[in-house]
């Protein structure tokens, strides 16, 4: 819904000035000889951006989906975004026909006031764009490029099954340490604090702004672009100031680990890094440096984010379903043993494990609503028209939870993944599509994997007094509800499954 609590006073006078404006392309859009995809009834001016909650948002939409079909159109305030549940659509759009579907829609907030249009996420298909591609395909495109950088995921596994040992009630905090220690050590060669890390808590910060700023509509200025060309010292223009002070969080996300390493590699300090390889690159040059500090932000935030999100989603799914765990638990035994950590050269022999985390990462859909699109010209797809300057919004919690392709599909069933010809792999809808699949997607996996792996072997999770009872995904459940949904705290009892277990972690303090 619309958060009038972010609107100031100049907003709010401009807003009347602007509704007229929108209103009158709202109501006379040319539609040529085909309808707009089918949608909920509108309110003049406003559209359904009253309907439209600021969480869980993806639950509205497949309420609306089972009314109206695959293809919704949403309007919020004069601007149309038409959300997609059909898998087959939304692959002849994003990847049939990537060459047109493309673009990212330009959000001014999080974009041009904010800034975050300098990682790959939001960045237009320019040269830097590809620059950006480049060199991420040169250091870790593939799993023989990432084998060199295996070792550090291994340590920064290892360390983090050690600090759940110490601090089993912090379990939250591990897994957000572990994910943004791992991301700075391969994206800077940054080795992190023990216990508290001023670089580990920036990149907390820019991704709680950047999931804050992700949802359209926070600010008015999202709809009505200009106002960003209102001075910051206008009475009213409080999203200015705010935009100014997570533009400050983002600039010093991507400048102070790169330069920490720039210095580093000229004092002969420097460690093996994503940043230090490029820098050392017999083609680096001064020309290329916004390019790479760039893109190395983009491997820091996104990469910390992602993984402790799934990672603390599968331990959760785990505590509630204590038979998969036990299963899974028992296949590591039998393949790995009690005496050794596993490690990748285990992951083919570990089918049940690996269903586990696809399962997880299907029940627990940790980016429900898939990265947008916009349309540059008029289309007809699927009969229906689609204006230039629309919002293609694929819907992954819907495509992931659709009993047609995933029976029973708010129950875990890892199962489903071991039949001969198995349901659409889960990592595709959430890593994205085309062009735009997100760079870091054999590193997020590899990461996940190992952690999810190591816990099953050395933990036994189990309720405890407060623990949830079951995986509700509604407002009131365990999910907290963002657009990169992580799940909320919870309580739970962790203790090592057996002596061996607890003697093998207890080791790891010899190695670190």
């Amino acid at each position: 819904m619309l958060n009038f609590s972010s609107v100031g006073a100049l907003e709010v006078i401009l807003l009347i000035t602007c509704i007229g404006i929108s209103y009158y392309g709202y109501s006379s859009s040319k539609r040529g000889g085909s309808p707009l995809p089918p949608g909920p009834k509108k309110v003049p001016l406003f559209g359904n951006k009253l309907d439209v909650p600021l969480t869980f948002q993806w639950l509205k939409y497949s309420e609306w989906h089972k009314k109206y079909g695959p293809m919704i159109t949403v309007n919020m305030m004069g601007l149309n975004i038409i959300v997609i549940s059909s898998q087959k659509i939304v692959q002849d759009l994003l990847e049939k026909r990537h060459t047109q579907y493309s673009e990212r829609p330009r959000f001014p907030m999080i974009t041009d006031l904010v800034g975050w249009d300098q990682t790959t996420v939001f960045m237009p298909i320019d040269s830097l764009w590809k620059e950006h591609r480049k060199n991420f395909s040169r250091l870790f495109g593939t799993k023989t490029t990432m084998a060199k950088f295996f070792s550090m995921e291994v340590f920064e596994a290892r360390r983090f099954m050690r600090n759940i040992l110490r601090e089993k009630d912090k379990l939250e905090d591990h897994v957000r340490y572990w994910a943004g220690s791992l991301s700075l050590k391969i994206a800077y060669g940054y080795e992190t604090k023990v216990g508290h890390d001023d670089l580990v808590e920036l990149v907390d910060e820019a991704m709680d702004q950047f999931t804050f700023l992700s949802k359209p509509g926070r600010y008015l200025v999202d709809f009505f672009p200009i106002l960003k060309y209102v001075p910051a010292w206008v009475p009213g223009a409080t999203f200015q100031r705010k935009a100014a002070f997570y533009r400050k969080t983002l600039t010093d996300m991507i400048n102070i680990p790169f330069e920490m390493a720039q210095k580093q590699l000229k004092a002969g300090t420097a460690k093996p890094s994503f940043t230090t390889d490029l820098l050392s690159a017999d083609d680096y040059n001064s020309q290329k440096e916004y390019a790479l500090k760039t893109s190395a932000a983009t491997i820091y935030a996104g990469g910390a984010d992602t993984t402790a999100g799934q990672t603390h989603g599968f331990i959760l799914i785990m505590m509630l379903w204590p038979e998969a765990c036990k299963k899974a638990q028992a296949e590591i035994d039998r393949v790995i043993g009690p005496d050794r950590l596993p490690d990748y050269n285990d992951r083919e022999n570990l089918p049940f494990v690996e269903a586990c985390i696809k399962e997880a990462m299907r029940l627990h859909t940790f980016v429900p609503l898939g990265a947008t699109r916009i349309a540059p010209k008029d289309d007809v797809v699927n009969g229906y028209f689609i204006p230039a300057g629309t919002i293609i919004q694929p819907h992954a919690w819907q495509m992931l939870h659709d009993p047609d392709t995933y029976p029973n599909p708010f129950n875990f069933i890892p199962e489903r993944w071991l039949v001969e010809n198995p349901p659409p792999q889960t990592r595709e809808m959430m890593f994205g599509f085309g062009r735009r699949m997100c760079p870091g997607m054999v590193l997020a996996d590899a990461s996940v994997w190992l952690a999810a792996t190591m816990f099953l072997a050395l933990f036994d999770i189990k309720p405890t007094d407060g623990s949830p009872k079951k995986f509700d995904q509604g407002p009131d459940g365990v999910l907290d509800g963002q657009n990169l949904c992580h799940p909320k705290p919870f309580k739970s009892n962790i203790t090592p499954r057996n002596a061996k277990a607890e003697a093998l972690i207890l080791s790891i303090d010899h190695e670190l």
